[in-house]
């Protein structure tokens, strides 16, 4: 076997490393002997202010004119040395003296019939009126209006809650009690089926056990509640509606034995 050495005329790494390190160093040689090394010269600007003390009227009046030869504003303003200047900065004021005049004293006129008007007007609104004890006003008496229910001509039936949505079949015939008081209405609670047919029937409210009229009154409703008939629902509906059956009683004088 014979080893494969490297190939003739190539650079070693430690070369290149050198060379570019060469290279660096002579750009920096070279910005180095170019660059300039003066000094930076600040430059003061001149002032051009001077103070200068004039003692003969003569140059003094020489130098203001030269002075004024310098001044942008003499030709293109209105200066007093200007060709205009004597017509525009030199005019004399106009000699006007108003007249003097004094209006005449002429009084405001006051009617004297107004003078304490506004006071008579604030004291006569401000009174009060005299308070006489014997004068008493007349009090009129109050009216008190009393509602009165209608009376019943005869007895009547009502129906309250759910149970209204399905009308009576046929209404009932209701009588007349004789009784020497009024009797109070008998209130029964139900169920109505789907059918229409009265479910579970019960009297609603404590009855007068010593009143035998109103006793019979409040059967007799429970009985005639057991027999009426509603009419049926749709098919679609099942369920049962409650309501409340209120019986209104007539009541009739009761009739007087015959004396014999």
């Amino acid at each position: 076997m014979s080893a494969i050495g490297p190939k003739a005329g190539a650079w070693s790494r430690r070369r290149w490393v050198a060379v570019v390190l060469g290279m660096f160093a002579l750009h920096i040689a070279v910005l180095f002997v170019v660059s300039s090394r003066q000094e930076r010269i600040s430059r003061r600007a001149e002032s051009r202010a001077s103070v200068r003390w004039l003692t003969d009227p003569v140059g003094a009046r020489k130098t203001l004119d030269a002075l004024l030869l310098t001044d942008p504003t003499q030709f293109a303003m209105v200066h007093s040395r200007g060709f205009s200047g004597a017509a525009w900065l030199r005019t004399q004021s106009p000699d006007y003296r108003p007249a003097e005049w004094t209006e005449a004293e002429r009084s405001l006129a006051q009617p004297t019939q107004l003078l304490g008007g506004a006071f008579r007007q604030a004291a006569t609104a401000s009174e009060q009126p005299l308070f006489d004890p014997a004068r008493k006003p007349a009090i009129a008496p109050p009216l008190i209006a009393v509602s009165q229910p209608p009376l019943r001509v005869r007895s009547q039936l009502l129906v309250e809650g759910a149970a209204r949505l399905r009308p009576l079949v046929q209404p009932p015939t209701l009588k007349s009690w004789h009784h020497s008081d009024v009797l109070a209405d008998t209130r029964v609670q139900l169920l109505v089926t789907p059918e229409g047919l009265v479910f579970s029937p019960r009297l609603a409210g404590a009855t007068s056990a010593k009143d035998l009229v109103q006793r019979a009154a409040d059967l007799h409703a429970l009985e005639l509640t057991r027999q009426l008939r509603f009419e049926p629902a749709a098919k679609n509906s099942r369920t049962s509606l409650e309501g409340v059956l209120i019986f209104q009683w007539h009541t009739t004088e009761p009739p007087t034995a015959a004396k014999p």
